[in-house]
């Protein structure tokens, strides 16, 4: 499967397979991934669906790919300084697939 459409929301492959995050916004914190920094070389890679992984990236983001292929990293980011929240949980079709806590 291939990476057919990035968005601010959600990372869409050509099988209709999804990586999305769940916004997490208490009180005033955002965070979030942010999908549209994904190199551009992820979008002619072939991923293999039944072997996706997801792996957390210290407390930067997150890595995804196939098993025994390329990872490609998503950074992760807070608009305020974490006092209240500094998690975003990222999920492939709609199952949880990693959690990042920022410091």
């Amino acid at each position: 499967m291939k990476i057919k459409e990035v968005t601010n929301e959600f990372i869409l492959f050509n099988n209709g397979s999804k990586i999305t995050f769940a916004p997490t916004k208490e009180y005033c914190n955002d965070n979030y991934a942010d999908f549209t920094q994904l190199d551009e070389l992820a979008l002619a890679y072939e991923f293999d669906e039944n072997t996706m992984k997801f792996e957390t990236v210290d407390q930067y983001g997150f890595r995804f790919g196939s098993e025994n292929s390329h990872m490609f990293f998503v950074p992760c980011y807070s608009d305020l300084d974490g006092y209240y929240s500094s998690d975003v949980d990222i999920y492939y079709n709609l199952n949880n697939a990693s959690h990042v806590s920022f410091p």
